[in-house]
């Protein structure tokens, strides 16, 4: 039988001269290269590259002109020049931090049949979890560096310097000259304390005779993304038809708080002319050093910015009155008014929406703004809007309502920060009357019109500041959702809940000069703060570390982040709404390029409230000095030294104890005598919860027996009642529930630790629950479903004299749960109620809980005693220097905590007695 013989099968004469001619074409390939490419590629590739660029190019036109080849921590990317190439290049490392970039194109067209157009060959480096340094700094150059920065920075020691280069790739460090080098430093400098994008432009002049780019860009920004960060800059680069010639970059510090990145962006015209001749170059820097404030891959850039009917900058624009409308209209219908019908009415109609950016052009341009243009364009506007007809009547209904709301965001915004250089969010404040223009009845939603509104729409995050009187104080809350599952619920009342909380303060200060406000910022940096971990995570496998270390390190990068972001959205609402009301003595705005149609002083004061932190309370004070506001450090109260800090002095809850005080005796208890049960929703480590507990253990160490806690780490219940001593030292030490000591339960109790988990299956989670039964401390192990029983039952079902929502979220009890509240025979299990916690209970909900026999003190008197010592922080602040506060605070202090005692024992005892 014969062998069968193979096709493919080469002979040895076949075999050598496939050889020989793949040999030849690589040497055609390899000196077409050396002649083509400029002589900057032949020191940025090493040799070994080279190859591997050669034999690629051998098969480039089997690859459809674009071919990767893949490196340790780079890539080289091989295609065809043109205006798109940088985009095409950078659309597939979205999940890559990139620390150099640079594109080299070849001189002339590539040696292939059918083929005009020029190589582009892009090197990119990317980021490493453990940076090597790949060849040392020129000492030379590092030491003139050095001088250079001592001379503008006396107070930096050569241990600070000498770590600052270390953490900067030498590939950055050799890539620069001196003076560059020297300018970057410079915005790392004043990156460290600022949030905005700090950045120097310098135009090259003699671009044509030097063959270097014609605009080049120096900067550094903090806590900046790695995800897809360098591709939204190239695509606002090329939107203003700009190309990057080089670009480098370094990230101090890249997985700390004090992240930062500094980066040198070379630019130049797409068509080869200068990049001045070709880009507005004020609106281009004001886009780029925005990017990362909004978003960028939404239907308004697919639809309106791509498309360029409208710029970048009026796209972002776009995007913060989406988010303003949307908290309007969500009370006409919130399934009909959602984000994204609301994005699809501005797409629908794209005509409208230039016409409506136009408008606001029009309005708030410093340099061309015409008010009686404006109504002009308004008029015409609401004609078009008017006249809609598709067909689809429902559609049409819709659309025209929000074009409307629209139009009515910028009718009555009064004067905004739109138009700055450089900002880290976009601030409105809006004549309130806008609320009278919504297609419901106002009143029946919002009972009285407030004095002003704020709106401010940032990174990750949008905010409101409401007040009803000219002169007013409220508190500054963060609502920041810990699931991705109560994002979209808490989204939708963020307004509602501005509102409401700063009526209730006004109902507060009825014993204090300033009216009521409030402050809230929605914070959701959820997707970021996945996309960014799971880039350290592979930076972190790359470097081999062992999963064990990588699970650590994510961890810990996750904790820091969320407080990062919390701080950062934080100074950015700060900023943006001290921007538009820090005014001279005549009423005029100090900063420039605000339109002002409001023309009178705004003095604002802040208090602490919900995830605000000492760290934040002390820089609101310093920025407001620092920026000459009028209030200097009395802008916010609560202030841990030159103040007097809520928690510290448990000012809240002095005026709690004195209602819950008066509220047992009033039902019959003496609470110095008799014992009483009690429940209380917050933990030893939170202000109002923590020093209420501090209160039962200093007054009611024998009579008070604490039942029943919840936080956020978890619930306690004990029938015999809690350790107060114990539950004090935690406390003192602020430690929360799942601290409490097991073995101090009695037998019944049981505490429920959120945060002790083990995988039951690949589906499935356990949570641990320490549990006194027989006698004997044991492990229950509990499903989801059963820890969430036990979290939503726990407080509301557990039976006392006293409830005290001393945390919780506004509508936590309402007309929907109410019956959460009631025990087996439709009582509610509490016989009073002291609510320390903002809007706890809704309305409907309270007259139900009345209606069945509870008494209810309210929060707007049960926790003003907070309001009122805010209110003697301010006047101090206003009336004595910073010094003389201090030396007199011993004696201050005492002689208000007795003050606000008077105030809550007298309005207690007028309630009750007139309950009787």
């Amino acid at each position: 039988m014969t062998e069968e013989h193979n096709p493919l099968t080469l002979s040895q004469e076949e075999l050598s001269k496939a050889i020989q001619d793949e040999s030849s074409k690589f040497q055609d390939y390899f000196l077409w290269l050396e002649k083509a490419m400029p002589t900057a590629f032949f020191e940025e590739v090493s040799k070994e590259n080279m190859m591997l660029i050669v034999h690629n190019l051998m098969g480039f036109e089997l690859q459809e002109c674009f071919s990767t080849i893949y490196l340790k921590n780079a890539a080289l990317v091989m295609c065809l020049d043109n205006a798109e190439a940088d985009l095409r290049i950078l659309k597939d490392y979205a999940f890559y931090g990139i620390k150099n970039y640079q594109a080299f194109v070849s001189k002339t067209p590539l040696p292939f049949p059918g083929i005009t157009g020029n190589l582009r060959i892009a090197a990119i480096y990317f980021t490493e979890a453990n940076e090597k340094q790949d060849a040392p700094f020129p000492k030379e150059i590092k030491e003139q560096l050095r001088a250079l920065a001592k001379e503008r920075n006396a107070q930096l020691s050569n241990e600070e310097f000498d770590k600052l280069i270390s953490g900067i790739n030498t590939r950055f460090l050799r890539s620069l000259p001196l003076e560059r080098l020297f300018l970057a430093l410079e915005m790392f400098f004043r990156a460290q304390t600022r949030d905005n994008c700090q950045y120097e432009v310098r135009y090259n002049e003699t671009w044509e005779e030097n063959g270097l780019a014609s605009m080049q860009i120096v900067l550094a920004w903090r806590n900046t993304p790695k995800y897809n960060f360098l591709y939204r800059l190239v695509r606002t680069i090329h939107r203003h038809k700009l190309v990057m010639k080089r670009v480098n970059a370094t990230y101090i510090d890249p997985y700390s708080k004090e992240s930062i990145l500094i980066m040198t962006l070379d630019l130049h015209g797409a068509n080869g002319q200068a990049a001045w001749d070709v880009a507005n170059i004020v609106d281009f820097l004001r886009e780029l050093v925005t990017v990362k404030y909004f978003e960028s891959f939404d239907v308004i850039d697919q639809c309106l910015v791509s498309k360029d009917i409208i710029s970048g900058n009026m796209g972002n624009f776009m995007r913060s009155a989406v988010n303003f409308i949307h908290q309007a209209l969500v009370h006409l219908d919130v399934n009909l008014y959602t984000l994204e019908s609301i994005e699809e009415a501005f797409c629908r109609h794209p005509e409208l929406t230039a016409a409506l950016c136009e408008a606001f052009d029009t309005k708030f341009n410093p340099d061309s703004h015409n008010y009686d243009n404006f109504l002009k364009r308004r008029e015409q506007f609401l004609t078009d809007v008017g006249k809609l007809d598709t067909g689809q009547e429902d559609n049409d209904i819709r659309r025209k309502t929000i074009l409307r709301q629209g139009m009515n965001f910028v009718h009555f915004t009064l004067k905004t920060n739109f138009f700055r250089n450089n900002y880290t969010a976009h601030s409105f404040r809006l004549d309130p009357r806008y609320l009278d223009e919504i297609p419901f009845e106002r009143a029946k939603k919002f009972p009285e019109l407030p004095f002003a509104l704020f709106f401010i729409k940032g990174m990750h995050f949008f905010g409101f500041h409401i007040r009803f009187k000219d002169l007013s104080r409220g508190g500054l809350r963060t609502v920041y959702p810990e699931h991705i599952e109560q994002i979209s619920h808490e989204r939708n009342n963020v307004f509602t809940e501005c509102y409401n909380l700063a009526l209730t303060q006004h109902m507060k200060n009825k014993d204090i000069p300033e009216g009521g406000s409030k402050g809230i910022i929605f914070l959701n940096p959820y997707e970021r703060r996945e996309s960014e971990s799971l880039i350290f995570q592979k930076e972190l496998e790359a470097s081999s570390f062992q999963p064990e270390i990588i699970e650590k390190k994510i961890a810990m990068f996750r904790k820091e982040q969320r407080n990062e972001y919390l701080y950062q959205a934080q100074r950015s609402f700060i900023e943006s709404l001290l921007t538009i009301i820090n005014c001279n003595s005549d009423g005029t705005i100090r900063v420039k390029n605000i339109v002002d149609y409001w023309h009178r002083p705004e003095y604002i004061y802040l208090g602490p409230d919900e995830n605000m932190h000492d760290e934040m309370i002390n820089w609101i004070a310093n920025f407001s000095k620092q920026h000459h506001y009028k209030a200097g450090a009395a802008f916010i109260s609560g202030k841990p030294i030159e103040g007097i800090n809520h928690k510290e002095y448990g000012v809240t809850s002095l005026g709690i104890n004195v209602y819950m005080d008066a509220l047992l005796r009033f039902l019959g208890i003496d609470p110095d005598k008799q014992s009483f049960t009690i429940k209380i929703s917050g933990g030893p480590d939170g202000d109002v919860a923590g020093n209420q507990i501090h209160n039962l253990f200093r007054f009611y160490p024998k009579t008070a027996k604490l039942i029943a806690l919840i936080d956020i780490s978890g619930t306690i219940y004990d029938s015999q009642g809690l350790d107060l001593e114990t539950l004090n030292n935690l406390f003192l030490q602020g430690k929360s529930i799942k601290y409490y000591p097991p073995e101090k339960l009695s037998e019944g109790g049981f505490l429920l630790d959120k945060n002790a988990k083990r995988s039951q299956t690949a589906l499935a989670q356990q949570t641990l629950c320490w549990r006194r039964k027989n006698g004997k401390l044991v492990e229950d192990w509990l499903s989801g479903s059963d820890m969430n029983h036990i979290l939503r039952n726990n407080m509301h079902q557990t039976k006392t004299d006293i409830f005290i929502p001393a945390g919780g979220r506004p509508r936590t009890l309402n007309e929907t749960n109410y019956k959460e509240f009631l025990d087996e025979n439709d009582k509610p299990t509490s016989r009073g109620i002291v609510e320390g916690a903002n809007l706890y209970i809704s309305p409907k909900a309270r007259k139900i809980f009345e209606k069945l026999g509870t008494l209810i003190i309210k929060d707007s008197s049960a926790n003003k005693t907070g309001v009122i010592c805010s209110s003697f922080e301010v006047l101090c602040g206003l009336a004595l220097s910073e010094p003389q506060f201090m030396a007199n605070k011993p004696v201050l202090v005492q002689e208000i905590l007795e003050r606000l005692k008077k105030c809550a024992a007298n309005e207690a005892n007028l309630l009750l007695r007139t309950h009787k």
